[in-house]
Formats: C-alpha cells, sequence, structure tokens
C-alpha cells in the first residue's frame, strides 16, 4: 500500500521525565523532540512523568517548565495536579499564568481519587473557567505488563462521562484510550459527551463517522513509553479525506490548547 503523505503533525501525548518501573529512552526535552521532529511533528503536548509521584505535584510543573524554556516554539506545557492536594487552587493559576501550561493532567489512578469526587470536579471547574483543557489517561502504560508496584487501574468511559456531564464546559481529551464509536455515538450518530475529544494512538478511527473523527479525534504517540510508527502509520491508512487527516494530526490538537 502506498504510504499517503501526512500534514504537519502534533502530538497530544508526550512525556519527559524519569519512569521508575524500567528503561525509557528520550526521556528528557532534548532528546524527545529531536526523535519528534525527525518524523515530522511540529509540536507536541507535554507532561512531566514526575507528576504522577511526587507528594507535591507541583514540583513537577517546576521541573517541566524549566526544561521547556529552551524549547517555546516547539512544545506546549502540560501540568499535572491532584485535587486533592491543599494547594492546587493556587498551583493551577500558577501554571497557566506563570508559567504559560496549556493543559491540565488528572490522573486518579496515580493520586488515588475518583474522577467523581467533589475535589475532582473542583478543579475540573477551576481549570475550565481559566480556559485549560483537561487531559485525562485511560492509563499511563499497559496495566498488563505492570510493574508490581506500578497502579492496575484504569479509568472507564462511565466515569470520566460522568465528569463531562458534571462540568459541561469543560473540554476533556482522553489519551490512551480504545473506545470506539459504538461506545461513544447515539443511535443517531451523535457524539455521546459533547465535551469529548479522543486521542488517536489506541481508539479505532475507522469505527467513527469521518464527520465525527474529524471533529473529535487529536493525533498522540505516547512517546516516549511508545513507538511513533504505529500512531502515524493508523493515521496514515485511515480513510480519510485529506482535509479530515490535517484536522486530526495537526488543527485539533493546537485548537484545543488555544495555539491556533
Amino acid at each position: 500500500m502506498m504510504s499517503l503523505m501526512l500534514p504537519m503533525l502534533f502530538d497530544m501525548n508526550t512525556a519527559v521525565g524519569h519512569w521508575p518501573f524500567r528503561k525509557v529512552p528520550h526521556q528528557t526535552a532534548e532528546e524527545l523532540r529531536r526523535m519528534l521532529e525527525q518524523a515530522g511533528f511540529g509540536g507536541a503536548a507535554v507532561a512531566n512523568t514526575h507528576g504522577l509521584f511526587y507528594k507535591n505535584c507541583h514540583d513537577a510543573n517546576l521541573e517541566l517548565a524549566e526544561w521547556l524554556a529552551p524549547h517555546g516554539d516547539f512544545f506546549a506545557g502540560v501540568a499535572t495536579l491532584n485535587p486533592l492536594y491543599a494547594a492546587w487552587e493556587r498551583d493551577l493559576r500558577a501554571c497557566r499564568e506563570k508559567l504559560g501550561f496549556r493543559a491540565l493532567r488528572m490522573v486518579p489512578q496515580y493520586h488515588a481519587y475518583e474522577l467523581s469526587a467533589p475535589e475532582a470536579i473542583a478543579m475540573a471547574t477551576a481549570a475550565t473557567e481559566l480556559g485549560v483543557p483537561l487531559l485525562i489517561p485511560h492509563r499511563v502504560v499497559d496495566v498488563r505488563q505492570r510493574h508490581g508496584f506500578d497502579t492496575e487501574r484504569t479509568l472507564g468511559l462511565d466515569e470520566i462521562g460522568a465528569l463531562c456531564a458534571a462540568v459541561p464546559e469543560a473540554r476533556v481529551i482522553v489519551t490512551e484510550a480504545n473506545f470506539s464509536g459504538r461506545m461513544l455515538l447515539d443511535e443517531d450518530g451523535a457524539f455521546r459527551y459533547p465535551g469529548l475529544y479522543l486521542e488517536s494512538s489506541r481508539a479505532d478511527i475507522g469505527s467513527f463517522p469521518e464527520p465525527v473523527a474529524a471533529e473529535r479525534m487529536v493525533l498522540g504517540t505516547g512517546a516516549p513509553f511508545k513507538h511513533l510508527r504505529p500512531a502515524l502509520l493508523k493515521l496514515e491508512i485511515a480513510d480519510l479525506k485529506p482535509s479530515s487527516r490535517e484536522r486530526i494530526g495537526w488543527t485539533n490538537g493546537r485548537r484545543l490548547l488555544g495555539m491556533a
């Protein structure tokens, strides 16, 4: 099969920092950027892996800001915060207004809370009021191959959908999810969750009508935890018009982050 020409690419799902359970390559901003640029990416949203494990998540955000300082033309910072930590409101505002981060990652699997908790809803509401979209991982890595100290919890669609219903103005981007059109579309083909978007690396693009895929999907790779090529191949071979492929590969992600 002839490879289709991809548009300029933006990756919604990348990370830097040390992963404690196995050696991960390309874990610095410099290494990650070099790898992404060689594959044709013109930018990426990036979170700090350390934020999953630090007691005070904001220390990881401050690290991330320092690491990204030479790469402001390429990376968009993604904050990681825990709504059970007392200072999250101050830290959220600092991430947006001082550090210039463009999204907030919520990871209840690692911070031991439910998305339905009042604290989680409060943080999602505050982020939305600041114009900050939410990144919520269905999982960070494959839990079937997890280290014994790592979490085995993944987030189901019902839990994520309930947050969308509780904060209807929120823009919620689910990373690492394999939700299909059958799970997300009503009988009349309407998208069931108005504020929900899917990162594409594990999603079945072909299970969605093209107008829905072009509106609701953003390209992501999961780098550096995963190889880039499978996510790119999925976008290459999808039965899409060039304009839809460009929206998924470049425009949608940048629009959600307020970059376009």
